[in-house]
């Protein structure tokens, strides 16, 4: 039986500069002819072009057609055209650069089922007048800190799930950009649920704790959904610092 070839290609698609993803291993593909090969090679340089966040099953599905596709990943990784963030998930040398929103993405693939809250969820929506240094979620599962290449995101467990989806939107930027984060009434209910100790016994004291502490601009929750707060209020914890929340909000 005939040695099958060995094909190497030149790929121009991933950043400013063309790199050759061939330099020290081969891409080998049996029983394809040249066409075929350059069609493969498209396809996955068109789901890196795209500038989202993967997964193992994404680019292992993409490299389908190729002998040992875990080996394709790795070298992947090795000449820096992707970047590992925990296991199984991955961002391209090119998205880094950018997307903008690739942490807020990453946030909801990284550890679920999760959505974006607390402060960054705040200075996502502009009641913040500082910036913030890491993405922060609610999930239902234990709470966690993930350090990687692009950033630090922490999370905070809330394993209620009468209240974990309510509040919480699907923000979608463009076509391809897409995450779930809280509006603003439900980023500051997580805050309090997830804040030990809290001194909060008059709508005088929450509005210190809101303006003071937070620093939020309280005037930019006038539009809140008070049915659901009612509904956090109703089946969450904490339930008299939520009703001087909503007794604030109504007379906004």
């Amino acid at each position: 039986m005939a040695k099958p070839k060995t094909w190497s290609f030149f790929v121009p698609i991933i950043g400013k500069n063309p790199i050759t993803i061939t330099k020290n291993i081969n891409f080998r593909l049996y029983l394809y002819s040249k066409s075929e090969k350059f069609r493969l090679f498209k396809q996955i340089m068109e789901i890196l072009s795209q500038n989202l966040p993967l997964t193992h099953a994404t680019l292992s599905s993409s490299l389908k057609e190729y002998a040992r596709p875990n080996d394709k990943i790795s070298y992947l990784m090795e000449t820096e055209v992707i970047y590992g963030l925990t296991k199984g998930k991955y961002v391209s040398k090119n998205a880094i650069k950018e997307n903008l929103y690739l942490n807020h993405q990453s946030a909801n693939i990284l550890y679920g089922p999760s959505y974006i809250s607390r402060f960054s969820a705040l200075s996502f929506h502009g009641l913040l007048t500082e910036s913030t240094t890491r993405i922060e979620s609610m999930s239902l599962n234990r709470s966690k800190t993930i350090q990687t290449y692009i950033g630090i995101f922490q999370y905070f467990s809330l394993p209620n799930k009468a209240v974990f989806s309510l509040g919480v939107e699907s923000k979608i930027i463009n076509e391809s950009c897409s995450f779930l984060i809280a509006k603003p009434f439900k980023a500051i209910c997580d805050i309090i649920w997830t804040t030990t100790h809290l001194q909060i016994n008059t709508v005088a004291d929450l509005v210190y704790f809101l303006e003071e502490d937070l620093r939020i601009d309280i005037d930019m929750l006038k539009d809140s959904n008070a049915y659901e707060l009612e509904l956090c209020i109703q089946f969450g914890k904490k339930k008299r610092e939520l009703e001087l929340f909503l007794q604030l909000i109504e007379k906004i």
